[in-house]
């Protein structure tokens, strides 16, 4: 119920606003890109808060499928923490940090040309850093 207003005053201006069919919006606020939290509020037609997610969690991750669009990714994780192309593979790569019981990173791997994921990865981030142990 918390009016948009001051949800702005105490967050600062959203980094992305989704308008949605209904009326209803949603103001991604990701803390990257080393941060390891996004928050999704979803403001209802009347501009007051309706609900509240961390998004960079198992629950939405676990909705990332295969053929998903770049604009249906950022929409359900927000602003990927890092964005790397590999042309090689024509392949976009963004990568998320979180935290599991340790330092993560969901990662979406889309096939440039069409636009769509072909796969996820999840790994710690000591691995995805590399080691000379």
């Amino acid at each position: 119920g918390t009016p948009a207003a001051q949800v702005q005053a105490r967050l600062g201006a959203p980094d992305s606003i989704t308008r949605n069919s209904d009326g209803s919006e949603v103001w991604a606020y990701p803390q990257g890109p080393l941060g390891r939290q996004t928050y999704m509020v979803t403001l209802g037609p009347d501009r007051s808060v309706r609900e509240v997610h961390q998004v960079l969690s198992e629950e939405f991750f676990s909705k990332v499928r295969r053929g998903m669009s770049r604009d249906q990714v950022r929409g359900l994780l927000g602003k990927p923490g890092d964005v790397s192309l590999y042309e090689a593979r024509n392949e976009e790569v963004w990568t998320w940090r979180y935290q599991d019981h340790n330092p993560m990173f969901f990662i979406a791997l889309f096939d440039r040309t069409s636009g769509t994921v072909r796969r996820t990865l999840q790994i710690e981030e000591i691995l995805y850093m590399g080691s000379d142990n």
